[in-house]
């Protein structure tokens, strides 16, 4: 119902929030009240004059530009700002504005000049809001309960956001180009913080709106700063401060190991070290986070690295600490002190195998859906996994963590923290001998759209007694493989091997890979079952069959009879297992 001064009350159940025809400008002189039965669309620009109310507790559309002098908000409706014009959506005023619940849909922006404050939750569907960092006035506030949600690189408030109240808070902030946000943890109902994130992409105003900080003046326990990005907050109360780090951020460019990454902040003469208190890395994006400190005691933060004792090494690379070269660098222990890295590469069949015929490059769908562990399913039927690499079960009890903060991370920003390009999940391992027994070291890995494997962090595989190995490559439903003989590693400590062009390993009648092409080879797919018995590893029989029919049918997920690696399971997976059963390995694998 629609109730407007000196007007009778009008019931509209029907409205429809469509585009019209002619558009035409709206005005509200008096008091309004859409009831919760009702729904306006306001087509054209909305001005509400001085005095007047506006009142929602229905659904609003708005169309074009928000002038308000007077109220509104009170309501507890829903909001929505969209575009017929395909033209920015302005909002000013010397009024009130407050929004319930705000769904913003104007894919090219909205522009705030002023302050516009959310009750309940802002929801990004479309559209960036920007501010002017120059005017401390022109922000959006969230009061105490509020929040926001699907804000990403290109959904999030590029300019300035404050917060009242004790709850934990996300600013989902950005400089339009990309969302780099910051977490707080108040503690009080009177607590407010307000935020700005500046990087090199803004305009030069923008950039300097909150002054200069030399990446060069540091306390003596700060190594280096990193200088494309900082955040400011003011608060007078006490809060740890969280910050985002993505691809965009060139951590590795400040430091070598991640765990030396710190928080710092600008004291007004030089960048001081504020800590870590916690610490999250997943293919290098992740956040760090502070002690408690006052923000108002600082102009802005960023990352650090940490040199404790001021003796200008980062601590991870500090000489200080135990070194076997020193003072005999040929000992057995020097010689013996080296980490091993990994640069191989190999393909999926099944993420190869499309319609009866093979592509040349893998194909990405389970993660293009969003069904790996971890993930936020793109899919309205999709089936989510828990985070953490997937070879923690049955028959490779691997107790790595690697991927066990993936989904931390995508709740803190609604992205992919997969690359777009990962295909799955692998398991390495590096053996001194054919059998599993000699297994010295394992680790987690990603694997590229075009074969290579991709270490989410280190390998972790250091002072071991030899320099050649043998690499073991497994896969949830694939036969495992390994190089036909042990590599030697080169003077960097990297072992390097292709099985995509290099036949496996095979001892006397296992077969090695499939060849795809003339040249190109594959792990043979259909080694869905893998626990029943000592064989099923090694082999694709009969098991790998009944596993794929008890589960026929399951869609939109992460599932290990899913043969072509698609999300779904059907047909196409057991017309995979009809082309490679009989085919087994000489591989000894985690069952034997």
């Amino acid at each position: 119902m629609l109730c407007f001064a000196a007007a009778s009350c009008i019931t509209s159940y029907s409205l429809i929030a469509q585009c019209p025809i002619n558009i035409w400008d709206t005005s509200n002189d008096g008091s309004a009240y859409i009831n919760d039965f009702g729904n306006k669309a306001i087509y054209g620009n909305f001005t509400n004059v001085t005095e007047s109310q506006y009142v929602n507790d229905g659904r609003l559309y708005f169309f074009g530009d928000i002038n308000n002098h007077g109220l509104i908000g009170d309501g507890y409706g829903y909001e929505y700002i969209k575009t017929c014009n395909q033209e920015e959506t302005l909002i000013t005023g010397g009024g009130t504005t407050e929004f319930n619940i705000l769904d913003i849909d104007n894919p090219t922006g909205v522009i705030l000049k002023k302050e516009m404050s959310i009750k309940t939750n802002l929801q990004f569907s479309g559209g960036i809001i920007h501010t002017d960092r120059t005017r401390t006035d022109y922000n959006v506030r969230f009061i105490e309960g509020s929040g926001h949600s699907g804000s990403n690189d290109d959904m999030h408030v590029n300019g300035t956001i404050c917060k009242v109240g004790g709850d934990p808070f996300v600013f989902p902030l950005g400089d339009g180009d990309h969302m780099s946000p910051m977490r707080i943890r108040g503690q009080n109902s009177f607590d407010k913080f307000t935020a700005t994130y500046i990087s090199q992409n803004l305009d030069f105003i923008q950039r300097l709106s909150k002054g200069v900080y030399p990446p060069d003046s540091q306390d003596f326990n700060v190594l280096r700063v990193q200088d494309k990005e900082f955040w400011t907050l003011e608060g007078g109360q006490s809060t740890t401060i969280t910050l985002y780090f993505t691809n965009y951020s060139e951590i590795n460019r400040i430091v070598d190991d991640i765990n030396d990454l710190i928080v710092v902040g600008w004291d007004g003469e030089k960048w001081v070290s504020l800590g870590q208190t916690d610490l999250v890395s997943v293919f290098g994006t992740g956040t760090v986070t502070s002690r408690s400190v006052v923000p108002n005691n600082y102009e802005a933060f960023t990352f650090g690295l940490l040199d404790t004792d001021g003796d200008q090494y980062a601590d991870s690379e500090d000489p200080d600490r135990f070194d076997p070269c020193v003072p005999d660098p040929i000992s057995d222990a020097c010689q013996n002190n080296f980490c091993v890295s990994i640069d191989a590469a190999v393909y999926l069949e099944g993420a190869l195998y499309k319609d009866g015929s093979y592509l040349n490059e893998m194909r990405t769908q389970v993660n293009d859906f969003g069904y790996l562990p971890g993930q936020k399913p793109r899919t309205l039927l999709g089936v989510a996994t828990d985070p953490g690499q997937p070879y923690s079960s049955p028959p490779w009890l691997y107790n790595g963590e690697e991927g066990k903060d993936i989904n931390e991370i995508d709740n803190i920003i609604n992205s992919n923290v997969y690359p777009d390009d990962i295909v799955d999940w692998v398991l390495l391992s590096l053996r001194t001998s054919e059998s599993i027994e000699s297994t010295v070291c394992q680790k987690a890995a990603f694997i590229n759209r075009d074969g290579q494997i991709l270490m989410i962090d280190y390998f972790d595989c250091c002072n071991q007694e030899t320099d050649e190995f043998y690499l073991v490559i497994e896969h949830r439903n694939h036969l495992a493989v390994m190089t036909p003989e042990p590599i030697k590693l080169d003077e960097g400590g990297v072992l390097k091997y292709d099985f995509r062009n290099s036949e496996s390993y095979t001892a006397l009648l296992g077969y090695t890979q499939k060849m795809i092409f003339p040249g190109m080879f594959a792990m043979y797919a259909g080694n869905g079952e893998q626990v029943l018995s000592i064989e099923s590893p090694r082999d694709i029989n009969s098991n790998d069959n009944g596993f794929w029919a008890r589960d026929n049918g399951k869609h939109s997920g992460y599932y290990n009879q899913d043969y072509d690696l698609n999300g779904d399971v059907n047909v196409h997976d057991k017309a995979i297992w009809i082309n490679n059963n009989g085919i087994f390995t000489d591989v000894e694998t985690s069952f034997n």
